[in-house]
């Protein structure tokens, strides 16, 4: 991105007429400031002051509040030139380096762990996909997580924060254990802490620090997060030999009955998708055998046709 770009991004941004992606650009552009070694002090305690004003620029049903304050224009001129600056400079040290990046996958069916560059394991649920650098740079670490659920295990680095981003949120720690579930056809994202201190935030603003066995869960929709504080780590029960689900709506059931079975679900009633359930399932069942569980919860039938589930 050269500093023509950068303007036109922070001009809109004043205007209030950025987009999500544009938002999360500029986000990034930020995250540089913290990161890099060569940024002023000074200049980094310009990010706070906009950041307030990235979190009073949305407002309810995504409607945006236009800014002009002399300030702004100010603090945005400043971090034109910052941000230009930094970027050449990673173009001047880097010109002849491509980052390469690889995409996993654990298949439907089973999980996967691997490992990343820097010794941190990730943990993939069945159908789970993960995008990351072959190797990360020297003052940050990031990872996509792409579709799925993954627990990740980051080893320590005070120097080079670690970042997964999905849609919305980026969820970021020195060195701690987390789960993310992140399904595209889910409303809600979640993340919930094992063990150590995690900062999640969306495009517009922080959404805290969570410890463990808290749980943030974010309306991907409506931009909208709950903390809780579960007494049980029920959320990382589909590593084990259970899969333990909590009030857990009949589609978030199906994912993952699709996935972790590689079947498909089929059924005509759109209010079924809503109603919640406690259920467990053992690791050692079979699909016939969960079914048979769910018929006799519900009162529906469960007909499995090769790969395919209908529901009557």
């Amino acid at each position: 991105m050269n500093q023509k770009e950068i303007k036109r991004l922070l001009d809109k941004f004043k205007a209030g007429k950025c987009t999500d992606e544009e938002l999360q650009l500029l986000q990034q552009m930020m995250h540089e400031l913290d990161t890099d070694t060569n940024t002023d002090n000074n200049i980094k305690a310009l990010k706070q002051p906009l950041w307030e004003r990235i979190e009073k620029q949305t407002i309810a049903k995504g409607k945006v509040r236009r800014l002009n304050t002399t300030w702004l224009k100010v603090a945005a001129a400043v971090l034109v030139t910052v941000c230009a600056g930094l970027f050449y400079s990673k173009i001047a040290t880097h010109k002849n380096e491509q980052i390469a990046y690889q995409v996993i996958t654990a298949p439907k069916g089973s999980m996967k762990q691997i490992m990343l560059p820097d010794s941190t394991t990730v943990q993939l649920n069945a159908g789970t996909s993960i995008k990351f650098p072959v190797s990360f740079s020297d003052s940050k670490r990031e990872v996509t997580l792409i579709n799925g659920e993954a627990f990740f295990d980051v080893k320590h680095d005070m120097k080079r924060p670690f970042m997964v981003h999905t849609a919305k949120v980026t969820t970021q720690v020195l060195g701690t254990s987390f789960n993310i579930k992140f399904y595209k056809e889910l409303p809600d994202l979640q993340v919930y802490v094992s063990s150590g201190k995690v900062e999640v935030h969306d495009l517009h603003h922080t959404l805290g620090f969570y410890t463990p066995r808290q749980q943030l869960t974010y309306n991907k929709q409506h931009e909208s997060f709950t903390r809780q504080e579960l007494t049980a780590d029920h959320s990382l029960s589909w590593m084990h030999d259970e899969l333990i689900l909590d009030n857990t709506s009949f589609k978030e059931i199906t994912v993952y009955l699709q996935n972790r079975y590689s079947v498909n679900f089929k059924y005509n009633e759109k209010r079924l998708a809503q109603q919640h359930y406690s259920v467990r399932f053992s690791n050692r069942l079979n699909i016939r055998q969960v079914l048979d569980i769910l018929q006799f919860i519900d009162g529906r039938k469960y007909k499995l046709n090769g790969d395919t589930v209908n529901i009557k």
